[in-house]
């Protein structure tokens, strides 16, 4: 879930924006119409995005944007609504800023935007945790391997298809080489780990018997299986 505070000191425009981005994945958590709660109000809900207008009665924008740059622990990221040029020339410095829209776009492009934000967050989330598997089975960043295969397993979790053959496929036509030579990769990132890894910690994970060695097609599905439940 997204969560959003919108600091625009047009009520109506407020209310409307917030009707639009109010999605199963993003909600509005607070409007404010001045500028003088606007950082306390993203430290208490934890916002995850400010739309922030810059022209504020209060405290404006630029004030705004220089008390978020004063914390560092701050994670709110910020996109910038405003119809002023000049003063959004002045904000370019900031890098949390994500976007700049203008108030002229429409409400329910804004919303189609703040999605696609949470999709991407979304992603870096899965793609963390694929790693962090990984890494407790012993895998190595440094080998080609390793990445293809997390990139199978992403494949896998997104689409709901195990079928080692068309991850195969889909990984190498994405990176435009030979599912052969991608299959020989993984393999060998595979045997690479299997041979230096805790063999003890890594069959409990993989679910293997004592005489068991993993297979592609079961770092995939438990991977997979560790995420989904």
């Amino acid at each position: 879930m997204l969560n959003v505070v919108i600091a625009e000191d047009n009520v109506s425009v407020s209310v409307h924006l917030s009707n639009a981005i109010n999605t199963k994945n993003v909600r509005c958590v607070a409007i404010l119409n001045e500028g003088t709660r606007v950082y306390q109000k993203i430290k208490d809900t934890r916002a995850d995005i400010l739309i922030l207008d810059l022209k504020m009665p209060g405290k404006n924008g630029l004030q705004i944007l220089q008390q978020i740059e004063d914390d560092e622990d701050l994670k709110t990221k910020v996109i910038i609504y405003s119809g002023d040029a000049e003063y959004m020339k002045l904000v370019r410095e900031y890098d949390f800023i994500l976007k700049f829209i203008s108030k002229i776009t429409p409400y329910e492009e804004v919303s189609r935007q703040l999605q696609t934000i949470e999709d991407e967050k979304n992603n870096r989330g899965l793609e963390n945790r694929v790693t962090e598997i990984l890494f407790k089975l012993g895998f190595t960043y440094s080998l080609k391997g390793t990445r293809l295969i997390k990139e199978c397993i992403l494949y896998s979790v997104q689409e709901n298809n195990e079928n080692i053959n068309y991850l195969y496929d889909k990984v190498a036509k994405n990176r435009g080489c030979n599912p052969l030579t991608l299959k020989s990769d993984i393999n060998t990132a595979v045997n690479y780990m299997w041979k230096f890894t805790d063999k003890e910690k890594a069959r409990k994970i993989l679910r293997i018997g004592e005489k068991d060695k993993p297979s592609t097609r079961t770092v995939i599905t438990m991977v997979k299986y560790y995420i989904e439940k």
